[in-house]
């Protein structure tokens, strides 16, 4: 229920998203005004979820490249079975 207030209050369009002047916004209404410190924990916070997103990001990445090798292994592994007429055109990704 607290997680829901709070994204409520700081999400001031209603949009499901967080963009960082929402967050400071909201972290105002909550708290009054910011310090330095504050400030500089938003932006440690703020640089800590990119990373891990661009972890992520990266992970995908390798998997849809293992994926698309599997697939185009399988593929080769089929075009012998297949009229030349019916053989998919594969477009690089």
């Amino acid at each position: 229920f607290l997680v829901f207030f709070v994204s409520q209050v700081i999400d001031a369009d209603g949009s499901g998203t967080l963009h960082i002047t929402e967050l400071v916004q909201g972290l105002l209404q909550i708290r009054g005004e910011i310090k330095k410190s504050d400030t500089v924990a938003a932006l440690l916070a703020t640089k800590a979820v990119q990373h891990m997103v661009a972890d992520i990001r990266e992970g995908y990445e390798k998997h849809f490249k293992e994926l698309k090798g599997t697939l185009e292994a399988e593929l080769q592994k089929l075009k012998p079975a297949i009229p030349q007429r019916y053989h998919p055109r594969v477009a690089n990704v």
